[in-house]
């Protein structure tokens, strides 16, 4: 029979100082951090390239870039014997697929069609409040009164930003267009909450790839049946330049940093920090354009960046409560066994 260790011996000691010293994981913040400056450089540089050509035509050649590029880097990861488990039923990339992949990209391209560009960022600026929520009922994923108000302060200056474009419009006309943007908003939140549990069981490049790939003879189909005529443009290099920034980085690495970013630190504060692209887009169209900045435009900016930061705060608050609850439950089982 083993002796009952005192109070105050090596075991508490030892959990009270991997309390105080176990680091913080910033790998995931890091790789959202990445994909909105990805995001926010590439609306710029697809403003370019969609003065040359049509837009579905546009997105059916980068995201064919991106499917290259993303199996390739799947093919990879097999090699190495990283597969995704046995356990996650075939059919749960397929709708992933349809939902990211296909809707959220259809629904984007119809939106911009027959909507204004302000009334699209205003209305995509919504996905982290959707994200939240259907994080919150679906998944039982509860965020912190401090991250709450991060978000809103995040979402209040994504607002004000969007405003500016000086094209939001409420005429009826707009109607159809803005509902397919508002569907199209919570198609993706509805899309990164669905990814979670999945993401246990598969990398985020093979789930990015294979989605990317099924999803892909669609946006050939509207790309070739819109824009066959722009098939002569693709002899420019300044435009094939821009369609391997869009299809290698935005819709190619990009998405499995994304989804590295939601397995770690969860739907709603992966989804909070798409609220920096628009920071991002003003800074890169100013480098690239010459677009100035305005007043309201960077105060808007001070407050997503005010909201990021409350909202990382309050995570790193419930991380170390978690931790400590953890090690004081694991320390508890100790001295039972004991």
């Amino acid at each position: 029979m083993s002796n009952p260790q005192p109070s105050g011996s090596t075991p508490v000691s030892t959990a009270t100082a991997q309390t105080a010293v176990e680091p913080v994981n910033w790998w995931p913040d890091a790789s959202l951090v990445g994909v909105a400056l990805i995001w926010g450089i590439n609306i710029p540089i697809m403003k370019n390239g969609l003065e040359d050509v049509n837009h579905y035509f546009f997105n059916a050649v980068r995201l064919a870039v991106s499917v290259v590029v993303l199996l390739s880097f799947a093919l990879w990861e097999r090699a190495r014997g990283k597969r995704m488990s046995a356990d996650l039923p075939k059919r749960k990339i397929v709708v992933y697929s349809l939902i990211v992949s296909a809707l959220y990209q259809w629904l984007f391209l119809m939106g911009i069609d027959n909507t204004t560009s302000g009334n699209t960022a205003l209305i995509i600026s919504t996905i982290p409040m959707w994200t939240a929520l259907l994080a919150r009922m679906v998944l039982k994923d509860k965020l912190a009164l401090m991250s709450w108000c991060g978000l809103l302060v995040a979402l209040t200056g994504t607002v004000v930003v969007a405003l500016q474009k000086g094209d939001v419009s409420a005429n009826a006309e707009h109607l159809t267009g803005n509902l397919f943007i508002l569907a199209c908003a919570i198609a993706w939140a509805a899309g990164t909450v669905y990814s979670r549990p999945m993401l246990t069981q598969i990398s985020p490049i093979q789930l990015s790839g294979y989605a990317a790939a099924m999803s892909l003879p669609l946006h050939l189909y509207l790309g070739f049946s819109n824009g066959r005529a722009d098939l002569p443009a693709l002899q420019s290099v300044n435009l094939w330049l821009i369609l391997l920034y869009s299809g290698v980085l935005s819709t190619g690495l990009a998405l499995p940093m994304w989804s590295f970013g939601v397995r770690h630190a969860g739907p709603a504060h992966a989804a909070i920090m798409q609220n920096m692209v628009p920071v991002i887009a003003i800074i890169a169209a100013w480098l690239t354009r010459g677009e100035t900045a305005t007043v309201p435009q960077l105060v808007g900016g001070g407050l997503i960046l005010l909201g990021l930061f409350v909202m990382r705060r309050g995570r790193s608050r419930r991380e170390k409560a978690e931790r400590i609850a953890r090690q004081n439950a694991e320390h508890g089982n100790g001295q039972g066994a004991g």
